[in-house]
């Protein structure tokens, strides 16, 4: 995400979609979720930390706790494609760990609605929260708020040290480590010539994690152009493009941090599409259809459905008593290409797909996991 994230991925991240990314690992001291920048000597938020060691060293999802009796809130980021399944995934995960309510509420990418939406679902006594915040910024107050009125929150995207002791738990994809994806796809599709991202929106570290990591494993800083917001919009990223390819008539690349904006730059490009080697990230159905079809070369996916179970998992453990382990838990992703469309795990909302993701492992660090 996120953001269709995706965002928002660490990775969130998959916002990518998530979605927000550790990498760089030295065991304990550098897991890195960019919600810095971040390049080969990265020192991002999570470096150090105790979650981030917990994620270095844990990925069991250990047993299925339960939400029996319980009301939970999502905090969802905006009436986009990528939340929208995260939250289906998060009522699905909720009625099957027996949830008595599961209240939504949509902060359409303001920052004042959101914190309107937290202070109204702590008034309205929910037992716990699942927050995707606009930005990393909002999350640290809406935290504490929270943890005054001792209920448990879980942070989907947006994590960092400073706001570690104040949320249950940290869901997200790895943003480095699927730019860093996307980068090295982008390599082997196009050795050369002129590339240029459209990015996510900035501010909560996802954006800024995907481009940085992309940068790095592309491994030609050089080769990229131009760096331009496309705000998780398909329609602002179909004019950027159009812009690009306009300014730069040599240009051979395309990273965009997700499939929404990608396919509205396929097109703003026409003709000239054909031409463009598009990277990607989500694995959504639409964007899958596009790379069955070859209109995308490669996407960094992941499911926001599952990683909306994930974190669900995470509150449930928190509101049973237990420490969630690993604390950060992160989404794991995989590429998909024309030649493997379907390798990234499904967006779609069943019984069958939220019991799995209930049951996933949290991906290692530096690993695509499963």
């Amino acid at each position: 995400m996120h953001w269709q994230h995706a965002g928002p991925p660490l990775a969130a991240g998959s916002r990518v979609r998530r979605r927000a990314a550790p990498a760089c690992v030295a065991i304990i001291g550098a897991l890195s979720l960019a919600l810095t920048a971040c390049g080969d000597n990265q020192t991002s938020s999570e470096g150090g930390s105790s979650a981030g060691a917990a994620a270095a060293t844990s990925t069991s999802a250990g047993s299925t706790p339960s939400l029996k009796g319980k009301t939970i809130a999502y905090i969802q980021t905006a009436p986009i494609p990528y939340y929208e399944y995260t939250k289906k995934g998060i009522e699905k995960a909720a009625q099957l760990l027996g949830a008595t309510e599961t209240k939504s509420y949509n902060s359409a990418l303001s920052t004042e609605t959101e914190l309107a939406n937290f202070r109204t679902a702590i008034t309205e006594g929910v037992d716990g929260i699942i927050l995707e915040p606009i930005a990393a910024g909002t999350a640290k107050g809406e935290l504490r708020l929270a943890k005054q009125a001792g209920i448990p929150t879980v942070l989907l995207y947006g994590y960092t040290p400073d706001v570690e002791d104040q949320a249950a738990g940290f869901q997200q994809t790895r943003y480095d480590d699927t730019g860093c994806a996307a980068g090295e796809q982008m390599r082997k599709l196009l050795p050369e010539g002129q590339v240029a991202v459209i990015t996510g929106t900035a501010g909560r570290g996802d954006a800024e994690g995907f481009t940085d990591g992309f940068k790095r494993c592309l491994g030609e800083a050089g080769r990229v152009v131009s760096v331009v917001d496309g705000n998780y919009d398909r329609q602002k990223a179909s004019d950027v493009a159009r812009d690009l390819i306009t300014k730069y008539p040599q240009l051979k690349g395309l990273f965009v941090h997700n499939e929404d904006m990608s396919l509205g730059v396929i097109n703003a490009l026409g003709s000239k599409a054909s031409g463009v080697t598009i990277v990607t990230q989500n694995g959504s159905p639409e964007g899958i259809k596009a790379v069955t079809a070859g209109r995308i070369k490669a996407t960094v996916g992941w499911s926001p459905s599952a990683e909306g179970a994930m974190a669900t998992r995470l509150l449930a453990e928190a509101l049973g008593g237990r420490e969630p382990s690993p604390k950060l838990c992160l989404t794991p992703f995989a590429i998909d290409t024309p030649d493997n469309p379907q390798a990234s795990a499904p967006w779609e909302v069943t019984d069958a797909n939220i019991r799995k993701a209930l049951a996933a492992k949290c991906a290692a660090p530096g690993t695509k996991g499963s």
